[in-house]
């Protein structure tokens, strides 16, 4: 901003580029934001390029990148806060960098301040009006650092002006830095501040119930899931969905063993039909363990079953353990494992319902 041949700033340019220039930046982001849910990624614009620098530079190829944005609502939003406190994070230091580089160049050089026109009046009068209303905030105050009337029509480079200008006045140099303190840093300081408390927000909402999440879980407790010595919770209600036919006494070790549930009873799926609820509730009150809802692994159906785990939940409450048995029928009604491609199928569905409550088993 500094003009060197003339030894000054020109305030309308320090005025329209340096912070002109930012808040035509946050009024998009405002417009972005309004309108963020008509795009598919919920980013605005600038987070859009922060993002692909962030995901282009990070070195994890496509891993935890994928992995936030197929996460769910908390995850995708808690990222796109932290960029968006990452953004204003920016601009705070821009408007610090505005500062010290003008307080640098007031206190080690002769720097004069003007501005020009073709409009004489036309100019002057749109100046003192931008003035006026920049230094509201702080012009009852502090009016030594509010350009009057006077000082800008003094202000004025004229054609026939020649050599540097002389240093000051104050009022100006005093009146960029209070506007680039309250209407430059300021508004990236309250942004900044409520992406914060936003991004917290939406780390407090994480649930952990991705589909990497809880691969991890059923990884890490596996072990534990075969070699345990807790003793079985009695009472749990076992609905068969698909009217499978399996035994139940081949069933029943499976159950004590790996399950560690002691089944209270063994009803078809249609104990919870509309009709019939007085009779589910009833069924649930005796299984304080939670409910086995058996199934065979060809048989899935993510509507049917997503519908049924509601019914459960809407009658047992949000935190009764639901686990999803998976097996198949052998012969005379045996139970046999499902296969490789029905498990994972099944555990994509399963996590899908973001239940921490509800888990997948297969009959081995």
């Amino acid at each position: 901003m500094l003009d060197r041949t003339r030894g000054g700033i020109d305030v309308l340019l320090f005025l329209a580029i340096l912070l002109g220039v930012q808040w035509l930046i946050l009024l998009m982001a405002v417009f972005a934001w309004i309108f963020r849910h008509k795009t598919a990624s919920g980013f605005s614009g600038l987070q859009a390029l922060v993002g692909k620098a962030v995901h282009r530079f990070s070195g994890d190829g496509d891993g935890w990148w994928n992995r936030l944005m197929d996460g769910g609502g908390a995850p995708r939003s808690a990222l796109l806060w932290r960029l968006a406190r990452l953004a204003q994070g920016a601009g705070i230091c821009f408007n610090l960098g505005i500062i010290s580089g003008l307080l640098g160049l007031v206190m080690v050089k002769n720097v004069g301040f003007f501005w020009e026109t073709t409009t004489e009046a036309a100019m002057r009068d749109t100046l003192m009006g931008i003035v006026r209303t920049l230094s509201l905030p702080w012009s009852g105050v502090w009016p030594a650092a509010v350009p009057d009337a006077s000082v800008i029509s003094a202000s004025r480079w004229l054609p026939d002006q020649t050599g540097a200008l002389p240093p000051g006045p104050a009022a100006w140099w005093l009146f960029l830095l209070m506007a680039t303190f309250v209407w430059g840093m300021l508004p990236r300081l309250l942004w900044w501040l409520l992406a914060d408390a936003a991004f917290k927000k939406a780390l407090g909402k994480l649930d952990f119930q991705a589909r990497h999440h809880r691969a991890l879980w059923r990884e890490l407790t596996g072990v534990d899931r075969v070699d345990t010595d807790e003793k079985p919770l009695d009472g749990v209600l076992v609905l068969d969905v698909g009217g499978s036919g399996m035994r139940q006494e081949d069933l029943r070790p499976f159950l004590l063993q790996k399950l560690r549930v002691h089944p209270a009873a063994w009803h078809s799926v249609a104990v919870l039909d509309p009709g019939a609820e007085s009779e589910a509730q009833a069924a649930l009150r005796l299984a304080p363990a939670g409910v086995v809802l058996l199934a065979e692994g060809w048989a899935l159906s993510p509507p049917r079953m997503a519908a049924l785990h509601a019914q459960i939940r809407s009658v047992a409450g949000s935190e009764t353990p639901v686990k999803f048995l998976v097996a198949n029928v052998g012969q005379a009604g045996s139970p046999t494992k499902a296969s490789e491609v029905e498990r994972k199928e099944w555990e994509r569905f399963v996590d899908s319902l973001r239940d921490p409550f509800s888990e997948v088993f297969f009959f081995a």
